[in-house]
């Protein structure tokens, strides 16, 4: 399996092959656009992203210590950086997904704002930690997100 890092620079490889910002964004729906289709009933408050601008909603599945993440919005651009988000977090341990921040973002060159200061992003990367966190868990000790 490929590392988080590499993962990181092949999606920043892909974006720095595009020559325009519109070119950059009609990728970034593309990624979107691919994502499986998200169960209805995963749409859920618990899996609402709290924070983010539109609506976003993360489902954080845990097999044989492994994660996998499904993702949806009704925005296309949250729906693309969910969908690198995706790339990252499938098949890692909640450690691996502890790791992740946003410096690979920025790099992406399609924000206006440094990644730490545009809320929707910070509250995609807090959702997927503490859910991550919570999963880890032992059965005993798991609790509801708030």
């Amino acid at each position: 399996m490929k590392t988080i890092q590499t993962i990181e620079l092949e999606i920043i490889a892909s974006f720095e092959e595009r020559n325009t910002i519109e070119e950059k964004y009609a990728l970034l729906f593309q990624l979107g656009e691919a994502l499986p289709a998200m169960d209805p009933d995963l749409k859920n408050d618990d899996n609402l992203v709290r924070g983010c601008q539109s609506a976003l909603w993360f489902n954080l599945s845990q097999e044989n210590e492994r994660f996998h993440l499904q993702a949806d919005s009704d925005s296309l651009v949250i729906k693309g950086i969910a969908a690198l988000f995706v790339q990252l977090i499938n098949g890692r341990t909640a450690e691996e997904i502890l790791a992740i921040n946003l410096n690979f973002i920025d790099q992406l060159k399609i924000w206006k704002l440094p990644s730490e200061r545009n809320n929707s992003l910070v509250a995609m990367l807090k959702h997927l930690h503490e859910a991550a966190r919570l999963q880890n868990l032992p059965r005993t000790e798991k609790i509801k997100p708030q």
